[in-house]
């Protein structure tokens, strides 16, 4: 398989795991099990699961979140070379996350929170950095000392 086949496969798998945590159940998760509804006051969501509800609860929503989107943020600019900037990265994150937020508005058992918005393009944003710190670091190591 070429370098461009497998980074187009993870690229989509990254996508596709996205769609598979955010669009179906996952009990051993908790994840779309209770009642759904919206939250569209920015931190809401992050400072209820720290200040009310258990230390796991809040890494598994806010650092999943972030974790979530991070392989997608790390693969965007390898897939689309156009996204050469952080805030195109973030942007294209954001608008990925939105959609996500949109579909699950009409899902029974999921949330559409503002919250997820942000943690999600946070995900996309260190992702990217992550890429483009590697690829310096490649760059560094083929120019030698």
């Amino acid at each position: 398989m070429s370098k461009s086949n497998s980074i187009n496969v993870l690229f989509i798998v990254s996508i596709l795991f996205i769609i598979r945590l955010t669009m179906f159940p996952e009990s051993l998760l908790g994840i779309g099990e209770g009642k759904g509804g919206v939250n569209l006051v920015p931190f809401f969501t992050i400072g209820d699961l720290l200040f009310h509800h258990s230390f796991s609860d809040f890494i598994l929503n806010n650092i999943g979140n972030i974790i979530l989107f991070l392989p997608f943020g790390f693969f965007l600019p390898m897939r689309c070379r156009k996204i050469n900037k952080l805030s195109k990265s973030l942007l294209v994150g954001m608008a990925f996350s939105v959609s996500v937020e949109i579909v699950q508005l009409f899902m029974p058992n999921r949330w559409t929170d503002i919250d997820d918005v942000l943690l999600n393009t946070l995900g996309t944003g260190i992702g990217y950095s992550l890429f483009k710190m590697l690829n310096k670091i490649e760059i560094y190591m083929k120019e030698g000392c």
